[in-house]
């Protein structure tokens, strides 16, 4: 099992380009093509059972629908009018609440979180709202407990849910450092409540989806009677298998909405449009914040910032039991590319990197086949994976910084940077890997006397290299 379902698949090193900004110039029916090769190839390669996609510019609709199947047994397609879980998704709803609490004076970013949840043990620190909305706030995470997944059939109240983790020692101190936190938007969604008066759905509805029109977003229900809701997938052992039941209330306001691509697409534009907070409140969910050191890390109030040819991106993902989710917004040319998916077995970020790309005009990086990756990773020794094990740290385009390790979990070998999340690397050969989320990214090592001296790693048309460091 998992880890955690609706975390964000955060991007290692997201939003480095070098290029310089070229407006999409597309047409409708050259993108349609590639668009529908690219989602059949996914479709093809994660034998996720459906996907459906909406990619706007403006007021061009470049691609709008589905393929495959929202419901296996019944033999359903899925439309741009399915309605998906979109797990973490949720945080962007949850911080522009907070957001619009902020701008109604009933709520401070720099507010203690005793204020409004005063039964949560901050063991002596103070956590602020704004650390809860940067994860940045060092309380644990609840998916990460042991007990939780022990209850997924049972309805928990939020304060059961904070529980799992209210014990626990916090992870860094408040504001020294970033690690991504269920546990810190679902005090967030108790924040919502206590400020406003009124249930997280409940405010939600009045506040965003109602007055936007978004006429199929909902808190999930658990057990959806609708047809229009999508069946949720995962990976088994003999296959494609109906995804393992969890109740609704336990993402709460980190993961608990569902919409369709039509709906989100709606929101991304009504949110970075000033219709749902100010424009000030925008940009500080979608800048990349600082801790109390100075140094940058790679997320805003619940959105990811990035940069592809010269455009500002504004990104997020979203997994849960069942269901994988991406977007990405680019504001200069009002372009949303959306993918929602009834699979937790690989996530559609990539296939949202590539119509980004095509959307631009560049050509799609294309993954190895699952059975090439397969046997490449297999061939990496033992010896070798240790010779590569260690710290090194990356310098940067900026100038800035940046340690990384690599290390092994249980079989797998993995990268982390500083203050992101850990991801698996997939041997290339001649000790050169790459992540699942990238297709296009590389790492390659130096070797020297059977030891690895350096790191390159390629993104995004940017080449940085970081020496071993003891």
């Amino acid at each position: 099992m998992k880890r955690a379902f609706f975390l964000a698949g955060l991007a290692l090193l997201a939003g480095l380009s070098s290029a310089t900004a070229q407006h999409s110039t597309i047409t409708r029916d050259a993108f349609r093509l590639r668009a529908d090769s690219l989602v059949l190839a996914y479709l093809a390669e994660s034998h996720a059972p459906g996907a459906s996609f909406a990619v706007i510019r403006g007021n061009d609709t470049l691609a709008f629908g589905g393929y495959g199947l929202a419901n296996v047994d019944a033999s359903k397609a899925p439309t741009a009018a399915t309605i998906y879980e979109i797990g973490s998704n949720t945080k962007q709803f949850t911080s522009a609440a907070i957001m619009k609490l902020v701008e109604q004076g009933r709520v401070k970013l720099d507010d203690d979180l005793s204020k409004y949840v005063p039964q949560f043990p901050l063991q002596g620190r103070k956590v602020s709202i704004h650390q809860l909305l940067t994860h940045t706030s060092g309380i644990h995470d609840y998916t990460s407990s042991k007990e939780w997944p022990k209850t997924w059939n049972d309805p928990l109240s939020p304060d059961s849910i904070i529980r799992f983790v209210a014990a626990d020692t916090f992870d860094f101190a408040p504001g020294s450092a970033y690690r991504y936190d269920n546990t810190g938007y679902v005090l967030l969604g108790m924040v919502i409540e206590k400020a406003s008066g009124q249930k997280y759905a409940d405010y939600l509805n009045a506040q965003f989806f109602k007055p936007l029109g978004l006429r199929q977003t909902s808190y999930c229900p658990s057990r959806p009677s609708d047809p229009a809701f999508a069946l949720g997938y995962s990976k088994g052992t003999t296959g494609t298998e109906r995804a393992k039941f969890l109740d609704q209330s336990h993402p709460f306001a980190a993961g608990a909405l569902c919409a369709t691509v039509g709906d989100f697409v709606k929101w991304q534009r009504a949110l970075a449009g000033g219709k749902v907070v100010s424009p000030a409140s925008y940009a500080l969910m979608s800048t990349a914040d600082t801790l109390n050191s100075g140094r940058k890390i790679n997320y805003g109030f619940g959105l990811v910032p990035g940069e592809f040819n010269g455009h500002k991106t504004v990104s997020h993902t979203g997994g849960i039991p069942g269901f994988t989710t991406a977007a990405t917004y680019v504001p200069d040319d009002s372009l949303s590319i959306v993918v929602f998916t009834n699979y937790d077995g690989e996530s559609p970020q990539r296939v949202v990197q590539n119509l980004l790309r095509v959307a631009y005009g560049e050509a799609p990086v294309v993954a190895s086949p699952p059975r090439a990756r397969a046997a490449a990773a297999t061939s990496l020794s033992p010896v070798d994976r240790d010779a590569i094990v260690g710290s090194y740290v990356l310098k940067l385009p900026n100038g800035q910084l940046l340690p990384i390790k690599f290390f092994i979990d249980g079989a797998r070998l993995m990268a982390q940077a500083q203050g992101q999340d850990a991801n698996e690397l997939q041997y290339l050969g001649n000790y050169a890997f790459g992540v699942a989320f990238d297709p296009a990214l590389r790492f390659t090592f130096t070797m020297d006397a059977g030891k690895a001296t350096k790191v390159t790693l390629l993104q995004g048309g940017a080449t940085i290299e970081g020496p071993r460091v003891p």
